[in-house]
């Protein structure tokens, strides 16, 4: 398969669509997961180390990882990725972390740039956003881009050049190139230019919550409308942070303010109403997990020297596009890892709807997997569950089941008789399928232990995570919330 055709392309639910189940996350595709099996070689070209530096590198990834999460609500100190040997534990721990989990989320969003498109990269470090992108949308190789990336720190983003260089095979700065990168010193603001298609933060939010005393809420509007002013009609903003719940936090309040000023979200919220996950009856958060798995040889022997080896990588993302809003299908979201009911056979998830949060039953135990969207819709009367109060809605086993003969979505009714009066209760997690296994997405609680998300460039860690238990014998895991 030539490199162009070898990540998967998004695909919208619609008319003739037999499969009542889009995709968000895609396993990392095999041209990615040998660009980055050479990547430690572009690594030493672009940043040659002393020996010194060398042998001392795992405790600097251990000192810089201790030190980010210190100064997690006070935000990282201004142009810290300046300092030599704080770059160089970023380049060879965070940044190749973050390109895998940046590339298991693009190839499932719209990103359909135009020719000669322009793209803001705000906060961008050592270009971590823009080498990801086309690592895993090889789609967009073919079109000429103009690129504007900003960040504190000069020192990383002539090392981003250098690596982009390495990894596309072409100087990104000269005139003829086919995506052309300007680089700017300064702060986010300074790389915002009128008439952007995409907007791009990543982990950035979360920095400048800590930045003022004004009501977080209030932040997140005024970066908002600085994203909205600088899209072209039909342009997209792009907001990435840690799988933290201070990262949820700052998304929501961007979210409403996206909302007030009409921009039509993309994702991965599947309506308009106020967040299922806000005054609910969960502790849960939006957020998703998804497995390490892909990464490679050397960069799991590395993490694992320094002692921050991963399990799982976490994150929470938010797409707005500058259209006038799409009239919305009925359609759930898949918000949380598998889990067991004490009264249904089979398996669980949360999901995300327009009617609020809702429990989806699996009879078959294979449930749809987080970031998940199914065209599927609440039926009326459903049973509740007894834990969250939320409909309960089972999915078929054949999932053609779910879309009526013109490709919508149809309800999906509860198959057990209304008349007889339902067992509810507490469902537990882990009697299913994954049992023993820690809860994924965005209805889990974040583990405390060591850090599980990468950094943004000049950021911080997204949260953190330890190793799943063993399975327990006859005693499964408490539910997610």
């Amino acid at each position: 398969m030539s490199p162009e055709n070898d990540a998967p392309k998004p695909r919208p639910l619609g008319p003739g669509d037999r499969d009542f189940r889009k995709r968000l996350f895609f396993p990392l595709a095999s041209g990615v997961t040998t660009q980055l099996d050479g990547y430690q070689d572009i690594l030493r070209r672009a940043m040659p180390l002393r020996p010194g530096m060398v042998r001392a590198l795992p405790r600097s990834v251990r000192e810089l990882s201790l030190s980010l999460t210190a100064e997690r609500e006070g935000g990282p100190r201004p142009g810290y990725l300046s300092e030599p040997r704080t770059l160089a534990a970023y380049a060879w721990y965070y940044l190749p972390w973050n390109l895998i989990r940046l590339s298991r989320l693009l190839p499932g969003l719209d990103l359909d740039l135009p020719e000669d498109g322009l793209v803001c990269d705000l906060g961008s470090g050592p270009l971590t956003f823009i080498q990801a992108l086309w690592l895993s949308r090889p789609d967009l190789r073919r079109k000429k881009l103009r690129i504007s990336c900003v960040d504190r720190s000069r020192r990383a983003l002539d090392l981003g050049l250098a690596l982009f260089a390495g990894l596309a095979g072409f100087d990104p700065t000269a005139p003829d190139a086919p995506w052309r990168i300007r680089v700017t010193r300064g702060e986010y603001w300074q790389g915002l230019t009128g008439g952007a298609d995409l907007i791009a933060m990543v982990n950035v939010a979360n920095e400048l919550a800590g930045l003022s005393r004004d009501p977080l809420d209030a932040r997140m509007e005024r970066v908002a409308a600085q994203l909205t002013d600088a899209l072209a009609l039909g342009g997209r903003a792009l907001v990435v942070e840690p799988g933290t719940r201070l990262g949820w936090r700052c998304l929501l309040g961007m979210r409403e303010a996206f909302i007030d000023l009409d921009m039509d979200l993309s994702g991965p919220c599947p309506h308009r109403e106020e967040c299922v996950l806000v005054g609910g009856r969960t502790r849960a958060w939006c957020h998703f997990t998804v497995s390490p798995k892909g990464a490679p040889k050397w960069l799991t022997t590395f993490s694992d020297r320094a002692g921050l080896g991963k399990e799982r990588l976490s994150l929470s993302y938010l797409m707005a596009k500058k259209a006038q809003p799409k009239q919305e299908q009925p359609g759930i979201r898949v918000v949380s890892g598998a889990f067991s009911l004490s009264d249904v056979p089979g398996s669980a998830v949360y999901g995300c709807s327009e009617a609020g949060l809702v429990v989806l039953v699996a009879s078959d135990r294979r449930p749809p997997s987080p970031g998940d969207m199914l065209a599927v819709e609440v039926p009326p009367g459903a049973s509740r569950d007894a834990k969250s109060g939320a409909p309960r809605v089972f999915l078929p086993v054949d999932p053609a089941a779910a879309v009526l003969p013109d490709g919508r979505g149809g309800p999906v009714r509860d198959p057990r008789p209304h008349s007889v009066p339902q067992k509810t209760g507490g469902g537990r997690e882990g009697s299913g399928r994954n049992s023993g296994k820690p809860a994924t997405g965005p209805a889990s609680r974040t583990p405390a232990g060591r850090p599980s998300g990468p950094a943004r460039p000049g950021g911080k860690p997204a949260g953190a995570v330890r190793r799943p238990k063993k399975k327990a014998v006859k005693r499964p895991a408490r539910r997610p919330g």
